[in-house]
């Protein structure tokens, strides 16, 4: 059997969490059009009679503005150390100066990290132009770095991921699953439904919000016939705290709902969620903090 390791990797928003659930087929990672939804890495195990892939669903890489976003990256770059295979996904555009230099990144990481290891180019939302826009961005990934492959896709749609997982079980190294077959991760159940809660907030709330938040399960239990979660949403100020609510906590019901929905699907049965909004100013520059909701 091939079993392994794949780190997924790329700026933020390229669409990393779309394409780890798409790979496994269940929503265990965060996703919404604003950058900077993961923070963590997540992980997602597909098993099938080829073998077993475990996907590292990592943050986007950029350049980190207080210690929230340092260890963000630093959860990133520790894929570095752990994975067999990786997968660089981009935009379906010539890249920006930026883009190179991140790019200048990754080569420098392989050249002392993982040297000997392959590394897909994974050109995302490839359904979203046309086959002449597409062939100057594949030539220029093509020229600019030694990837194994360079395959075309769209996470979203499922486009080419049937290519990519045949390919990627050729590099595979001959293992034994290192986790049971029954699994799509081994992330805890509070951690995934945290993770869901925290998607609605991406979703239904504005720019400044999402990013101010964190989001912490204080009591999870699992019955026969029912999910009792209660979980408290961090803000970093007093007056972030009355736009998460809403008026009269219209905007609280629609995350809430949302969220229910979503937990039910996951675990297959009722859900009963209830949220609070508290304020704790500056939690993501304050490394005890941070490391108290989770983030070490």
């Amino acid at each position: 059997m091939k079993s392994g390791f794949v780190s997924i990797l790329g700026k933020p928003n390229v669409g990393k969490s779309t394409l780890l659930n798409r790979l496994i087929g269940a929503k265990l990672a965060a996703v919404s059009k604003k950058p900077q939804t993961t923070r963590q890495v997540v992980r997602g195990i597909l098993t099938e009679p080829r073998g077993q892939i475990v996907f590292l669903d990592t943050p986007g890489l950029h350049e980190p503005k207080d210690k929230m976003g340092k260890f963000m990256v630093r959860e990133a770059s520790k894929t570095f150390y752990d994975a067999d295979l990786f997968y660089w996904m981009a935009e379906p555009t010539l890249p920006t100066s930026s883009d190179v230099a991140i790019l200048e990144e990754l080569r420098s990481a392989k050249q002392k990290n993982f040297e000997e290891k392959p590394v897909f180019c994974l050109v995302n939302k490839a359904d979203s132009v046309s086959k002449p826009e597409l062939l100057p961005v594949l030539d220029f990934y093509q020229k600019e770095f030694p990837f194994r492959e360079l395959i075309p896709i769209s996470a979203l749609q499922g486009d080419q991921i049937d290519l990519l997982l045949c390919k990627t079980f050729e590099y595979l190294p001959e293992h034994e699953p290192y986790f049971p077959p029954d699994i799509t991760s081994d992330q805890t159940e509070r951690f995934i439904a945290a993770e869901m809660i925290r998607e609605k907030i991406f979703r239904f709330t504005g720019e400044e919000i999402p990013y101010a938040t964190a989001v912490q399960v204080e009591e999870f239990k699992d019955e026969e016939n029912l999910v009792w979660i209660e979980a408290v949403i961090y803000v970093e100020k007093d007056s972030q705290k009355g736009i998460l609510i809403g008026a009269k906590g219209a905007k609280m019901k629609q995350m809430g709902q949302a969220a229910r929905v979503d937990l039910e699907a996951f675990f297959g049965k009722k859900v009963f969620l209830k949220l609070w909004v508290k304020t704790l100013k500056n939690w993501k520059k304050d490394e005890r903090e941070l490391k108290r909701l989770g983030f070490q």
